[in-house]
């Protein structure tokens, strides 16, 4: 069972990665006519800025899973 606390951080972390995730998508159509396709293209540049975004929760991932399991060891 996931303790309340921990659920609302889980709930944190996805809420703001799915912002990052729309952010990168907006920007789509104004990058596109702006500047020159990157080498890589478009599909891989967005792609790369997407994951980008999910490695700034990679410490509150982390973080989220040491407290579920120390939670789970006093139970």
């Amino acid at each position: 069972m996931v303790r309340p606390e921990i659920q609302a951080e889980v709930d944190r972390i996805i809420a703001g990665f799915r912002l990052e995730c729309r952010r990168v998508l907006e920007e789509t159509a104004r990058l596109q006519r702006g500047l020159p396709e990157p080498p890589e293209g478009w599909r891989e540049y967005f792609t790369r800025r997407i994951y980008t975004a999910l490695l700034k929760y990679k410490e509150d991932v982390e973080a989220v899973v040491e407290a579920h399991l120390a939670g789970r060891g006093k139970a």
